[in-house]
């Protein structure tokens, strides 16, 4: 049986602008990420992407895969069977929300 945890990336972000937002630090050590799972309570469309790198620090960051929209209240998923020891999640919207909160979890097993 395979260890479960569950880290968060972002918890009730209140994104209000169109900037980029950026998450904290994700530590996949020791875990393999297979689903990130987001719920988009904003009343817009949200783009995310998925950086990650070898270093702490984020150094030598890249993009893993391609970015993607979550429409406005909306849940939805994305999967991943590679191994990244470090990531973040970067989230933009093209038009300021005025209500609502943004949720982002990557799901991982051992």
């Amino acid at each position: 049986m395979s260890v479960e945890y569950e880290v968060i990336g972002f918890d009730e972000e209140a994104i209000r602008d169109t900037s980029e937002h950026t998450s904290d630090l994700i530590d996949n050590r020791g875990f393999q990420l297979k689903t990130i799972i987001i719920e988009n309570g904003l009343n817009q469309t949200v783009t995310l992407e998925c950086w990650a790198s070898r270093h702490a620090d984020f150094s030598h960051s890249f993009i893993v895969g391609s970015s993607f929209d979550i429409t406005a209240s909306t849940d939805d998923y994305q999967t991943c069977d590679s191994y990244f020891p470090f990531m973040k999640v970067k989230a933009t919207c093209s038009t300021a929300p005025t209500t609502g909160f943004l949720n982002v979890a990557f799901e991982e097993i051992a």
